[in-house]
């Protein structure tokens, strides 16, 4: 599986530049590096943001647990 992202500019020729022509050619080390790197960062990112929406949840759910408590508690009949 080769993942590489192509970029060209418009009005480039056929999309290849000097530096596109000769690639740098990697080990297959340096590849799979390359790939756990990439997949780490993505897990990363998206425990980064399992983690944001749970406290944005938590922090909804306390602020409507508040205001039903104040309602509760203003017409609660206690005896």
């Amino acid at each position: 599986m080769q993942a590489q992202i192509r970029i060209i500019k418009r009005g480039s020729h056929n999309g290849m530049s000097s530096v596109t022509a000769n690639p740098i050619i990697k080990s297959d080390r340096e590849r799979e590096r390359e790939t756990v790197n990439t997949v780490k960062a993505w897990v990363a990112d998206w425990e980064k943001r399992k983690r944001s929406l749970h406290d944005a949840a938590m922090l909804m759910l306390r602020s409507i647990d508040r205001v039903s408590d104040n309602a509760t508690t203003e017409f609660a009949v206690a005896r």
